[in-house]
């Protein structure tokens, strides 16, 4: 997006302060969804977001910054869509806000004008997409702390989700990243440990984890650009009942895959993705193809469809199938 300064300002007054800025960026989209399977098929969007960036340098040569991101969606409330605060140097940069997980090394692309979701079901499993899983008894939230280190081609994320006063004190949600670049083309290898206990006044005792390993690979090649892919996914339950002496268990194991492709020649980009997951006796599909055409001056017309489908037991199980599409016209400022 295209950034216009707002305020620089020297501090002069103050001896030692090097300078800092402020800058004002912006996108907005309009828009219409549909889902076959919606109480409203079809439905109107659109959306305006704010972006702003502090930035600042010490006079040691430290830099620091935010990130706020406020988002008006439908004509409605004003949002705080995430704010991320950070100082950088020589030894990495550490941020605290609204962090990315350092697991989710190189995500993919979503289909579509606002995106349709078939890049979540190859997702489901690492950073905080994993808290969406219904699963009986798991939850895990964003993480809201990272420090990431880069050394050429070499990048180490370290990330966890700490106390902030507002609850889950009892739970350790941590992960870990490390992506290799090579020319245009990149791999990448994440871990993901969520636990949570906790002890009741009957002296009960309640126990969760999950524990997600994901590789990823993707590049350009001349005009085509593909991304992969793959996660495994461990998680265990259990229940001490102090009053019987009986510890009951639970335990699940799920993969998670996929796949998106891009083409681009000039103006326009046409896109395919493609993904599963599977989580003992369900099963999770997506597919959908979209196209996007560059108007130029940061206007993009954008648009696409895709089938998700869920699918519970064998193949004779209960199973339900929707259709989404989505087109639309996103703005940059």
């Amino acid at each position: 997006m295209k950034k216009i300064l707002i305020a620089t300002t020297a501090l002069v007054a103050t001896a030692g302060f090097a300078s800092a800025e402020v800058a004002i960026s912006g996108a907005a989209k309009m828009g219409l969804q549909y889902n076959s399977e919606g109480a409203t098929k079809t439905q109107v969007l659109s959306s305006a977001t704010l972006v702003v960036d502090m930035s600042g340098e010490t006079d040691g040569g430290l830099t620091f910054g935010a990130n706020m991101n406020i988002i008006i969606a439908d004509n409605g409330s004003v949002a705080n869509d995430d704010t991320t605060v950070y100082i950088s140097g020589a030894f990495g940069k550490l941020s605290m806000g609204a962090v990315a997980e350092a697991d989710e090394v190189a995500g993919l692309s979503d289909i579509g004008w606002d995106g349709l979701d078939v890049d979540d079901v190859a997702e489901a499993f690492v950073g905080d997409e994993l808290g969406d899983l219904d699963l009986e008894y798991l939850s895990v939230g964003g993480h809201n702390v990272n420090y990431t280190y880069s050394s050429g081609a070499l990048t180490f994320s370290v990330s966890a989700a700490m106390p902030t006063g507002h609850g889950a004190d009892n739970q350790d949600d941590y992960a870990v990243g490390v992506k290799y670049t090579f020319g245009d083309a990149y791999v990448g290898l994440g871990y993901g440990d969520h636990s949570y206990s906790a002890t009741y006044s009957n002296s009960d005792v309640e126990k969760e984890s999950a524990k997600v390993t994901s590789l990823f690979a993707g590049g350009t090649f001349g005009a085509i650009k593909v991304a992969a892919m793959y996660s495994d996914l461990s998680y265990k339950y259990s229940y001490y009942d102090d009053s019987e002496d009986l510890t009951s268990k639970y335990s699940a194991s799920g993969k998670a895959y996929g796949v998106n492709v891009a083409y681009k020649m000039d103006a326009l980009t046409l896109s395919m993705g493609a993904a599963q997951a599977k989580l003992d006796g369900a099963k999770q599909t997506s597919f959908g193809v979209g196209a996007a055409y560059d108007l130029g001056g940061g206007a993009t017309l954008k648009g696409g469809i895709a089938s998700i489908k869920d699918q519970f037991g064998d193949e004779n199980a209960y199973a339900e199938k929707e259709t989404r599409a989505d087109f639309g016209i996103s703005f940059s400022f």
